[in-house]
């Protein structure tokens, strides 16, 4: 077993047990991961919940972060619940002294109060994945939701020129539920990139992000498009959970092919899920935009340990090279309108790069 993939185990046990020592208001319970110093101090994290591997592996770049860098570290499962999440905070805030917080939150508008609390304890912390709405952290490490569409309709470009000889043909994209911001921005980049070839169609329809939406999605564009004489040459889903019910709607339909077979129906998905690498590596999907889920919250960490832990304020500009492992090896500051902020870029992987052991989901 390898070293990732024994610690991801191991914070899952930490998250699992965090969530039931969990008091009826919501309190600062957590489990502490081992290892580190305790005189450096406990550096905390609120997750948004413990049942999904996405969100175990960005606990485990916390908490191997903090372990690394010589802190203690402890895990507050908010369970998907905004109240719970907002009352563990600001227990913590107001009761724990942690020497910083690392937050996903569960609701972007209503953290604000609690963070707001906390830099006025003068409490670091850095904000991951989703932004908190009007308020500054000192450093917010978010992925970036257009590059990871944009990069998903370049290869399918060149997916459809390899097939053609140009950029033609007809494309699918299961774009997702409208209230996500992720998925919007995801379909936003995947669209606009499209659009620059007047040659391909794209059929644009919501099939995400259950599986059974997305496998109803699809059987209906099918029959539409063979009753018209026609054919799909490639789909594209903003997250996993949509291309498995992608999966069940080609394979009914007969079109589930290996990219080297006769009616193979391109697939390109997000995410990173370790069913789907599998896949990817078997030759049945083309493409999977990763999202580097282990660094979004090891670098997070890291930064707050190089700068507000040493008394310095987070740069607004410029490079900064984390020393753990992760897909970004190198990032940029940058403000925006929650301060400053890291853009995390999504990486693209094939048959021959699937089994990347710093994506989260080949540690499932």
């Amino acid at each position: 077993m390898s070293k990732k993939i024994a610690s991801i185990l191991s914070i899952g046990a930490l998250i699992l047990t965090a969530s039931a020592c969990g008091n009826a208001e919501g309190g600062a319970d957590g489990a502490g991961a081992s290892g580190g110093s305790e005189k450096a101090g406990t550096i905390w994290y609120s997750t948004k919940n413990s049942t999904e591997k996405v969100h175990v592996a960005m606990a485990e770049g916390v908490t191997q972060a903090a372990k690394d860098l010589g802190y203690e570290s402890q895990v507050l499962v908010a369970e998907a619940d905004a109240s719970k999440q907002n009352n563990q905070l600001n227990n913590l805030v107001m009761n724990m002294s942690p020497k910083a917080m690392v937050v996903n939150p569960y609701d972007s508008d209503s953290v604000a109060d609690v963070l707001g609390r906390a830099k006025e304890a003068k409490i670091p912390f850095a904000v991951i994945d989703n932004k908190a709405n009007n308020v500054e952290a000192d450093v917010s490490v978010l992925f970036d939701s257009i590059k990871s569409g944009e990069a998903a309709g370049e290869q399918a470009v060149e997916i459809l020129k390899e097939k053609y000889g140009s950029p033609k043909g007809t494309v699918v994209n299961l774009y997702g539920e409208v209230v996500s911001q992720v998925f919007k921005e995801r379909s936003k980049g995947f669209e606009d990139t499209i659009k620059k070839y007047p040659e391909i169609k794209l059929i644009s329809v919501l099939g995400a992000p259950q599986a059974d939406k997305a496998t109803s999605a699809l059987n209906n564009v099918l029959a539409d498009v063979k009753s018209s004489g026609g054919t799909v040459d490639l789909v594209n889903t903003p997250t996993d959970t949509a291309t498995l019910g992608v999966i069940e709607s080609l394979k009914t339909n007969n079109m589930w092919k290996k990219v080297d077979e006769k009616g193979h129906v391109a697939v390109i998905s997000h995410d990173g899920l370790g069913d789907i690498l599998k896949l990817v590596e078997e030759g049945y999907i083309d493409n999977e935009v990763v999202i580097d889920v282990y660094g979004v919250g090891g670098i997070a960490t890291e930064v707050l340990n190089e700068y507000p832990l040493q008394g310095k304020p987070v740069p607004t500009s410029g490079t900064f090279t984390p020393k753990g492992e992760y897909l970004n090896k190198s990032v940029e500051f940058s403000t925006s309108d929650v301060g400053t902020t890291i853009m995390l870029a999504p990486i693209v992987v094939d048959a021959k790069t699937a089994n990347n052991p710093l994506i989260w989901g080949n540690a499932s």
